[in-house]
């Protein structure tokens, strides 16, 4: 997948140190397919590639015609769209990944053809399904199963293994819930009573989560497909080397400004390292930087580009449908800690280039950011459209359909990114894959929160987890912290949060956490959890483009992340943070620059730099510091700020004594 079509070697010197030239486009789809289940397709026969593009394009079209002119009953938008996600699932993707790339084996031909009957059962014969008042028959338990089955197969070789393995033993605690031990225990379940919950009502396959899939999610994937298709990844790319380029360390300042931007419009964090990073790796390695260090910035940067409006990623627009709130509050929430996330990482990258001493790029290597402005800046348009109707509180159908509209009637505006009749067409098919994974991910989690719901099992955990905690909310956050990490590891951002909604986040509802803030902490350990080791996949994906060790990548990027850890406790403890209304306007501008100082303090303690190298017990102390801006006291905000002020006068100094002797 070819995010950037300008080849890095347009930007960098024409000779390259060793092990730094970029990455061919053969070997970045390798990486790609390994890190990245959904890149991870067939080689297909001439035939069956035009089936799956007709239902790719269908499912583009089905959304824009339902955006337009009105959505079908829940049942029918849901079935219909999991229809063709399914049947392209099946014949993209193999069952294993390096096994069958050749050819759509028999079995997935036979499991494609299963899907669209099952499907098509519940489209046809949604009156009748509703009808019967979740009360179903022999045909329906068994088109149930089915269909359950192809979920779980479906999840397990497109999104993770991990969250297929979790929804079966939530089937399975469902089914022989009356033989559970202890609070475990609940009511029998049974195969007519698990159908007549997730199959004949929307609590299940086809509830909620599907219902956002099915509708907007997609379509903002569809809006980030065609941005793609008319040079966007490019225009991000200019103006970050235009930006930074020059200044200390400014190959890897790009990185972390453009994997951000572009990540607000991607979401998958693996597959934005590998488009971004084959740019900005190998020229970080030239510049100077460890490979462990590039391929680390790489990985932090991607990830958070899920906390980033407009879009954030599917797992907000689901926070919004859960919740009840307007999408736009979710927007608003993620502008400070994603603000936060990103500013650590580049304080990190500035230290780290004034350790080694690192310069900036020449200016003849670097593209005019007034040249890309003016060739591609009119792309801006349908963002700041989208962004002002989410604000102004139309539906986040309407903002992604007006926000499609425009990138078609603006882009041809320019040369350089008007789009043939067919990159249009491709782009459309291209949106209808990308759909895929949030499909059949959100159908399988689906059915966690129907097993939920339909057993209680998600009050029994928490009150076992307050029970741990004994009512004390920091231990408890440290609980739910804990519990989001272990889950993220190697599982999708979107499961990560259902489960957590269903689970941990009324837990912190019921000590008396706002429910936005609740929930909001959970996302975003969700998305944390990828570059957490031990399984930290957009760190592996780095790796493998920067030639590094896997593990101290994974490592270097946790260490790099560690004052973004911190960030959901002062949102906690400060709901005002979120900037929606919580606490007052003078505490959360308290609030927001002590923060900024104490991710500030952290990673300069991590790093050892405040204007020069700090000794062992002042790196000590930054730390410290750090830590007291965080905590939201005004006592320890002014210990966190005398710190810094101090840091900072003793190092000038010692500097300036320092310059005789150097003479």
């Amino acid at each position: 997948m070819k995010l950037f079509s300008k080849k890095p070697a347009e930007v960098s010197s024409p000779s390259h140190a060793a092990g730094t030239e970029p990455l061919s486009a053969e070997r970045a789809d390798e990486i790609l397919r390994e890190y990245s289940p959904e890149d991870n397709e067939r080689q297909l026969t001439k035939w069956v590639a035009r089936v799956v593009n007709v239902f790719s394009l269908f499912i583009s079209l089905f959304l824009v015609y339902t955006a337009a002119f009105g959505q079908l009953p829940a049942m029918q938008q849901r079935s219909l769209y999991l229809l063709c996600a399914m049947v392209i699932l099946f014949l993209v993707y193999p069952a294993f990944s390096k096994r069958s790339q050749k050819g759509v084996a028999w079995y997935d031909y036979l499991f494609a053809a299963a899907s669209f009957g099952c499907c098509l059962y519940a489209f046809i014969n949604y009156e009748a399904i509703l009808l019967r008042f979740g009360i179903s028959n022999s045909t329906d338990q068994f088109v149930f199963v089915i269909l359950a089955v192809l979920v779980l197969e479906g999840t397990r070789r497109l999104v993770s293994p991990a969250l297929s393995l979790i929804t079966v033993i939530f089937l399975v605690y469902a089914y022989f819930g009356d033989l559970m031990p202890g609070m475990f225990q609940t009511k029998a379940g049974g195969l007519a009573r698990m159908a007549d919950h997730m199959f004949m009502i929307p609590e299940g396959i086809f509830g909620s989560p599907l219902g956002t899939a099915a509708t907007y999610v997609s379509l903002f994937v569809l809006f980030s497909s065609l941005l793609q298709g008319c040079g966007m990844g490019d225009f991000i790319q200019d103006v970050a080397l235009g930006l930074t380029g020059r200044s200390t360390g400014g190959p890897a300042k790009v990185a972390v400004i453009s994997s951000a931007a572009f990540g607000t419009i991607s979401g998958a964090a693996a597959a934005n390292v590998v488009g971004t990073g084959t740019f900005t790796i190998p020229l970080m390695k030239k510049c100077g930087y460890p490979p462990e260090f590039a391929g680390a910035v790489e990985a932090c940067a991607s990830t958070g580009g899920q906390l980033i409006p407009p879009v954030m990623g599917a797992a907000c627009f689901i926070m919004a449908e859960y919740i009840g709130v307007p999408y736009s509050k979710i927007m608003l929430a993620g502008l400070v800690p994603g603000f936060l996330y990103y500013m650590s990482v580049f304080v990190t990258v500035h230290l780290r280039s004034k350790k080694l001493g690192l310069n900036g790029m020449p200016k003849e290597q670097l593209p005019s950011v007034r040249a890309a402005m003016k060739s591609r800046g009119h792309l801006l348009v349908p963002f700041a459209a989208v962004i002002y109707l989410i604000i102004r509180q139309y539906t986040i159908s309407f903002a992604a359909l007006v926000g499609i509209i425009l990138v078609l009637v603006i882009s041809p505006l320019k040369k350089e990114t008007r789009m043939s009749w067919k990159q249009i067409a491709t782009a459309f098919v291209d949106g209808g894959k990308k759909t895929v994974s949030f499909g059949v991910s959100c159908a399988c989690v689906g059915m966690i929160i129907g097993v939920t719901t339909l057993t209680g099992v998600g009050n029994v955990l928490g009150n076992y987890i307050l029970d741990i905690s004994q009512g004390n909310l920091f231990l408890t956050l440290i609980l739910v912290m804990i519990m989001s990490i272990i889950m993220g590891m190697g599982m999708p951002t979107v499961a990560v949060y259902i489960v957590q909604a269903t689970v941990t986040a009324p837990v912190l509802v019921e000590l008396g956490i706002p429910t936005l803030t609740a929930h909001f902490f959970c996302f975003y350990f969700g998305i944390i959890a990828c570059i957490t080791p031990p399984v930290a996949v957009p760190s592996y994906a780095a790796a493998a483009i920067a030639g590094s060790n896997p593990s101290s990548t994974g490592w270097a990027a946790f260490k790099m992340a560690i004052p973004a850890f911190l960030i959901p406790f002062v949102f906690v403890y400060e709901p005002g943070m979120l900037l929606n209304g919580g606490g007052s306007t003078a505490n959360s501008v308290i609030c927001i620059f002590t923060s900024i100082v104490g991710c500030f303090l952290v990673a300069a303690g991590m790093e050892g730099w405040v204007v020069r190298p700090l000794i062992k017990w002042k790196r000590i102390l930054a730390v410290a510091g750090g830590l007291c801006c965080i905590i939201p006291e005004h006592i320890t905000d002014i210990i966190g700020v005398a710190v810094l002020v101090f840091l900072v006068v003793s190092e000038c100094r010692a500097k300036k004594l320092e310059r005789p002797a150097v003479s």
